[in-house]
């Protein structure tokens, strides 16, 4: 199993979304989107496939990759898992719960990110064993105190949240999810996006399309939180 995990936020800090990609040994959805983007031209000189991201989505040929990404998914065995927090003060999030009112905002934000992290993945991982943790790029704390936290984690047999035989996760890395051999990274980084649209919509009509695209395809009535307390769990 290869999970890829993310985060996405908006300009203004609003909401963050920290979302994980669930990709299992059996699935192609790396060849699949490799290949569709092949065939749609989406190449850079040197022939490897080009990065699509939902904040770069600003044309319909942009629209038409980052569809055929959805599709791909739909295809596939993946799942795909958020957590949103809003950081407004009308949205009940109270960073001053991760720490003191005189610490640093950044402090305080890392600590948050890596107990949303850790609540994600305890809340998805139960059953796996000797997976890969692929991450995008850190920017709410350190990177390598990150990786270190989850290898301690759930990267350690008989320790932290692994069983005793074996690791929830036997390698962790941070990846730049442009390389071609990470492009599925970038379609979590798609259904964050829209997620993160249907919260505060956009004016970009492509942006709009992606995510009435992703409703459409993968049967969801909703994106926002209503929808989703809603659903029996």
């Amino acid at each position: 199993m290869r999970v890829y995990l993310d985060e996405s936020y908006d300009h203004d800090h609003s909401y963050f979304i920290l979302g994980a990609l669930f990709d299992p040994p059996s699935s192609t959805i790396h060849e699949d989107f490799v290949a569709a983007k092949r065939q749609l031209g989406y190449v850079d000189p040197g022939g490897e496939s080009r990065e699509i991201k939902y904040s770069t989505t600003r044309s319909h040929y942009h629209f038409k990759v980052a569809s055929r990404a959805v599709d791909c998914f739909r295809s596939s065995p993946s799942w795909f898992r958020a957590i949103v927090i809003g950081q407004r003060p009308q949205a009940a999030f109270d960073l001053n719960y991760f720490g003191n009112r005189s610490e640093p905002k950044a402090m305080k934000e890392a600590r948050a990110y890596k107990k949303f992290t850790e609540m994600l993945l305890s809340n998805n991982t139960s059953n796996m064993t000797n997976s890969v943790l692929l991450t995008g790029r850190m920017t709410r704390c350190r990177g390598d105190a990150f990786l270190s936290l989850i290898t301690d984690l759930f990267g350690r047999a008989g320790a932290g949240f692994s069983g005793s035989t074996a690791p929830i996760f036997r390698h962790v890395q941070e990846v730049d999810t442009a390389r071609e051999q990470f492009h599925v990274g970038q379609i979590g980084d798609i259904l964050q996006g829209v997620i993160l649209d249907e919260l505060l919509p956009t004016k970009n009509r492509y942006k709009q399309k992606i995510r009435e695209y992703v409703k459409q395809e993968l049967a969801i009535p909703s994106l926002a939180r209503a929808y989703w307390d809603s659903v029996p769990l």
